[in-house]
């Protein structure tokens, strides 16, 4: 209860890279530098377990983790590394009991999963799977409670969270009734409580925030996004998922929604967006300025392209670098789909994305621009 932990930025570089450690009422010249990244790829960072019992360092490049961790009631222990760098292998770590739970792509686990390792021997050789490596899967975000594991997945593109008793009595999923939505675990800090806090959202639904209790499986929404104005009522929007055909015959999903009464005629206005980079995934989320277009006859369509991470690690994979065209070609064929379909005509299709996604616009007026 003395003693605290911090990062310092390079002057020149402003990235992370020293953790020191400061003792309250002493001088700051005098606090020790207690882990120093020198490689320029990494950043370094610093936080404390759930669980209270450990001090966590953490170093992380865009492929590539390493954790080191110390004992929280001895503030100067030296560190102990839980396993060392391996370029490609990125893990995250979150203690329970005796034992760390590692999320990990270990051992070609593209989409992620989940291992077990002891306190006193957390090196790789000694992880045990708890949650295997599914091909179809994306294993994203674990919480941990005192009584429960919560897991964050997606399946299909969609978001699913996974109660997991640790007794072992009872696994279930939290009910999500929509087709497009967008739901992810919240902050959680408490350990001792059997509330988990996550957000939902969705085309239609203004974001909400919701405390789910595990254990009689009542929520009660806290808090709902306000839309301003009041005249606002979800039961006016639709939104659906549809799926484009690829030129290579992958399946690729767009996200659309519209007032209820659109007609397939061809004539209304739409408007795509597309990201496609990073594997950062642009999820069917709520949008008040959104509800002007919608009011006044747009269709607006979210196309999920290769190079996000919307149908799993192998969705990010195969839409970057030398296959990086996928994610120009997906847009394209979605947007040939949909006009096909009668939700519009190149007279009133339009397209929007920025920063990475303003690649994708220029890539797509140059390939297509009688589609736009």
């Amino acid at each position: 209860n003395k003693t605290l932990f911090y990062t310092r930025k390079d002057e020149q570089t402003l990235r992370s890279d020293k953790v020191y450690r400061h003792v309250l009422g002493t001088d700051i010249s005098k606090d020790a530098l207690v882990y120093h990244e020198k490689d320029e790829t990494f950043n370094a960072f610093v936080y404390k377990e759930k669980s209270q019992k450990y001090i966590v360092f953490g170093s992380g490049s865009t492929l590539t983790t390493e954790y080191s961790f110390i004992p929280a009631d001895k503030p100067e222990s030296n560190l102990q590394v839980f396993q060392p760098r391996v370029r490609g292998l990125e893990y995250s770590i979150s203690h329970y009991g005796d034992s760390f739970y590692v999320l990990t792509n270990a051992d070609g686990a593209t989409n992620f999963k989940l291992m077990k390792a002891p306190e006193n021997a957390t090196a790789k050789e000694n992880w045990v799977e708890v949650i295997p490596h599914r091909d179809n899967v994306l294993l994203e975000d674990i919480e941990i409670f005192k009584d429960f594991l919560v897991v964050n997945e997606r399946d299909n593109g969609l978001n699913k969270i996974q109660v997991r008793r640790w007794d072992g009595k009872e696994n279930y999923y939290l009910p999500f009734d929509n087709e497009t939505y967008t739901a992810y675990i919240s902050v959680n800090p408490d350990f001792n409580t059997q509330l988990l806090r996550y957000g939902y959202n969705s085309l239609t639904t203004p974001t909400s925030t919701i405390d789910f209790d595990m254990v009689t499986k009542q929520k009660e929404v806290k808090k709902e996004q306000e839309v301003l104005g009041g005249k606002f009522d979800k039961n006016n929007y639709a939104s659906e998922r549809v799926w484009a055909t690829a030129a290579d015959g992958v399946k690729v999903p767009i996200s659309v929604v519209y007032k209820k009464g659109m007609q397939k005629n061809g004539k209304n206005p739409m408007l795509l967006y597309g990201y496609g980079s990073y594997g950062a995934t642009i999820d069917p989320s709520f949008s008040t300025t959104r509800l002007s277009l919608l009011d006044r006859g747009f269709i607006f369509a979210i196309v999920h392209v290769r190079g996000g991470e919307y149908l799993g690690r192998q969705w990010y994979e195969t839409g970057k670098l030398l296959t990086k065209k996928n994610t120009f070609t997906d847009f394209i064929d979605a947007t040939k789909y949909l006009i096909s379909e009668k939700y519009s005509s190149p007279e009133h299709t339009y397209a929007m994305g920025g920063s990475a996604g303003g690649l994708l616009m220029g890539a797509i007026v140059n390939m297509a621009p009688e589609l736009y």
